[in-house]
């Protein structure tokens, strides 16, 4: 394992150490400002929608959702939480206008403190990694290829592959070949290097 995966995993190991779950007003919780400037560069929920519509869906189910997939808050000096890590879940809480009632309680993991911030990126690079490549039945090329270069790709470093954050959370998956077995899509339909 490279250095930069050791330090990560050593400060993961102390940061959940000490978290707790706790029920908390749904009206405190707000992205961190990393998490915001992230979905303000990608638009995620385009990408990964899913086909139901949560519109029909009661309150008592969207509740269930956000316990079998709580999101990761960090606690601030006034009382408010710092989302870092679940946005599926919480852009699904906001889509049901429930943060609308002040006492909407809501179920969270809350940190001992903010992550430093390489670890946050790894946090919220796995949670909407996590859907697309682990979780997603019909992934497609031309999503894979769209999220991934958004993610993990930038002037200095145009291969996803050779990213240190790909590298820490794939060190598996070195190659666009090794991508596609893994997904069992054709290498044909996806456009990384």
């Amino acid at each position: 394992m490279n250095e930069q995966a050791e330090f990560i995993k050593r400060e993961m190991a102390k940061l959940l150490a000490d978290v707790k779950f706790e029920r908390v007003p749904f009206h405190r919780v707000t992205l961190d400002k990393s998490v915001l400037l992230f979905v303000e560069n990608f638009n995620l929920f385009s990408t990964l929608k899913p086909s139901s519509d949560d519109a029909s869906e009661p309150s008592a189910t969207i509740m269930l959702d956000a316990y079998q997939a709580p999101i990761l808050v960090c606690k601030t000096a006034t009382g408010h939480y710092r989302l870092v890590s679940g946005l599926l879940t919480f852009h699904k809480l906001c889509k049901m206008k429930f943060g609308l009632k002040d006492d909407s309680i809501i179920p969270c993991f809350v940190l001992p403190r903010r992550p430093k911030s390489l670890v946050l990126r790894i946090l919220l690079l796995n949670d909407v990694v996590r859907p697309l490549l682990k979780q997603f039945v019909d992934v497609n090329g031309s999503t894979v290829t769209e999220s991934l270069h958004a993610w993990f790709t930038n002037d200095e470093q145009p291969s996803v592959f050779q990213s240190p954050e790909w590298q820490i959370m794939f060190p598996e998956i070195r190659s666009k070949t090794e991508l596609c077995k893994w997904l069992h899509i054709s290498t044909k339909t996806v456009k990384l290097r």
